[in-house]
């Protein structure tokens, strides 16, 4: 793919009522064509003629963090089984984290297609602060962080657990992180759940806390494209040890989580999800079509080695669980019935307990999807999503552009 067609800057004016909603909201395409929910209504709003080739890169959480973005005496008190998380993660995110930025930032600038964005799943800091001024700080640290290796290219998060955890969280991340992703879509952005549009594509970032299944099935009905991206921090199928993790997983909820699984199904959409800090790529069908989820975890808490990879369908199975034999034993039958429950409708599966980014190319006939471990710039899995088909092909490794990026 060596297509360099740019896409044309767009501003949508006409506005429709939302069906189903108790509230109304707007969107609107600005500079960049980027769409945010705000107040009002949604327009309705037609194909891009030209539809472009383009590049972005994936991360997998984050969990950015530092030992004075904390009141230890109230994580002490209130969470003491996160004092040993938290050093770690301060840790990694001064030893480990540049590396990988640098890393994903050069590789993206590198590919031979215009860079669309960084796009991170969610848990993009640790959270747990114990005020809000310390969470204030701990965004504000970890956006000049990330803006140091992605700018100008944008970064666009979805809303983790970690990142509203904690006093004043909720309200920090209202206050600090959207206007700043407002700032980068040239447009505002008042909800946690917001849609941005590229190269004729449809990018929803969904916040899996607050699911708003009326909101998702507007915004794709009035926004017809070539692929739909759904970035979600929780993932959409379940796929390890902790199969109880992914949306809708509670009791009760089954219905909700099929008319999710329905919507997704019949616009054939790619979710990109992070939360179980493992690898994995699947397709799932589904009443109404086939959705491929791709799983990364970006926090690079492990060094060199050979990497497990569990690959076929004949891998997704129950005894998943049995990979972490230390986790919730209670729950043990639970989880090994939901993964048995949802065996049949895997048509693809691969896992790996391992840490790394993925690197995107979009056109208008496949998606590839380049992955790479820890903080290398050699591939180590190269798969390509058909866009006829919706077929995930293994399409072997590429040598090229294997140096080591160096950090100061």
């Amino acid at each position: 793919m060596s297509s360099k067609n740019h896409t044309a800057s767009r501003v949508w004016t006409a506005a429709f009522p939302v069906r189903h909603l108790s509230v109304m909201v707007v969107t609107v395409c600005l500079g960049t064509s980027a769409c945010a929910q705000i107040d009002g209504v949604t327009p309705k709003v037609g194909r891009v003629a030209s539809e472009a080739a383009y590049g972005f890169a994936f991360l997998g959480d984050l969990h950015f963090d530092s030992l004075d973005h904390h009141d230890l005496d109230w994580v002490r008190e209130n969470h003491p089984g996160d004092v040993r998380q938290i050093r770690n993660y301060s840790r990694i995110t001064e030893q480990k984290s540049p590396a990988l930025l640098a890393a994903v930032s050069s590789s993206l600038k590198k590919q031979d297609l215009p860079p669309f964005a960084i796009i991170q799943a969610g848990d993009f800091v640790e959270g747990l602060c114990g005020s809000y001024d310390l969470q204030v700080q701990q965004f504000k640290e970890a956006l000049a962080f990330v803006g140091a290796y992605a700018e100008p290219i944008k970064f666009l998060i979805t809303k983790g657990n970690h990142d509203i955890t904690g006093p004043g969280a909720d309200k920090a991340y209202a206050d600090i992180i959207l206007p700043w992703l407002g700032r980068q879509l040239e447009t505002e952005i008042s909800e946690t759940s917001y849609f941005v549009e590229h190269g004729g594509d449809l990018f929803v970032f969904f916040d899996s806390y607050r699911p708003d299944l009326d909101w998702l099935e507007e915004v794709l009905s009035q926004h017809p494209a070539r692929h739909v991206f759904f970035v979600t921090h929780q993932p959409v199928v379940p796929y390890n040890a902790r199969s109880q993790w992914h949306i809708f997983s509670k009791d009760g909820e089954q219905s909700r989580r099929e008319k999710l699984l329905s919507i997704l199904g019949e616009y054939r959409a790619i979710v990109l999800s992070g939360h179980l800090h493992h690898y994995s790529i699947l397709s799932r069908r589904t009443d109404r079509g086939m959705i491929v989820q791709l799983a990364l975890n970006s926090v690079v808490d492990v060094g060199d080695g050979e990497v497990e990879l569990l690959n076929g369908v004949d891998t997704y199975t129950p005894e998943l669980v049995d990979r972490e034999p230390g986790f919730s034993a209670g729950t043990k039958a639970a989880r090994r019935e939901l993964l048995k429950q949802e065996r049949p409708f895997i048509s693809y599966f691969e896992l790996a307990d391992t840490p790394g980014y993925g690197l995107l190319s979009v056109s208008d006939e496949f998606i590839d999807i380049d992955i790479r471990l820890r903080s290398s710039q050699r591939t180590w899995r190269r798969l390509r999503i058909e866009k006829e088909s919706f077929n995930i092909t293994d399409i072997g490794s590429d040598p090229a552009d294997e140096e080591t990026v160096a950090v100061e």
